[in-house]
């Protein structure tokens, strides 16, 4: 394990580079399907569909400056992990990106394709960030506050991985809810 310091990843080695089932279920229809998702560190080939999945979702986050020299940064330490499918071409379905050091670590970015959210591969990316992260650290993240697009579902995700509320912040005109997953 490189770039993340000198203490023993949560367990890494069972989660990137191994395949994670998701159920693949569309409200109204009465078929289900198991889809086999990929988590992998981010490679630089990877650039494209990333910043095409960024795009996808700035009306939700909102503008991201310099988001591509970020994540050519993060690819390079080795702290991007990517989910893909098993749909034959390795679909790229979401990325998440980590960042902090020593006892403090942090969720900088997650997003997961629109076709593919509440299937499992969000919290399989959030999962694979935590095993890269050492156990003595905490995690936080920042998120939407109540109320806001998307909030509802982040709550779900992350208090799902072990995160609870740890308050609010604001700067300017952004405002987000901060959870924290300690050690």
């Amino acid at each position: 394990m490189t770039g993340v310091g000198a203490s023993a990843p949560r367990g890494l080695t069972a989660l990137c580079g191994q395949t994670h089932l998701c159920l693949l279920w569309m409200p109204g229809d009465i078929t289900r399907q198991w889809m086999q998702v990929q988590i992998n560190l981010a490679r630089h080939d990877d650039l494209e569909p990333w910043l095409g999945l960024a795009d996808e979702v700035v009306p939700l986050f909102g503008p991201m400056p310099d988001f591509n020299s970020v994540l050519i940064r993060k690819i390079a330490q080795q702290q991007a992990y990517c989910a893909r499918t098993d749909d034959g071409n390795g679909g790229f379905v979401g990325g998440v990106m980590i960042g902090g050091g020593g006892s403090a670590y942090a969720i900088r970015w997650l997003a997961v394709h629109s076709s593919f959210q509440r299937l499992g591969v969000g919290k399989s990316l959030v999962n694979a960030a935590i095993a890269n992260i050492p156990a003595e650290a905490s995690i936080h993240v920042d998120t939407f506050v109540t109320g806001s697009p998307g909030a509802g579902a982040a709550r779900g995700l992350y208090e799902s991985c072990g995160f609870l509320p740890h308050g609010i912040w604001a700067e300017g005109k952004v405002v987000r809810q901060r959870y924290l997953r300690l050690p």
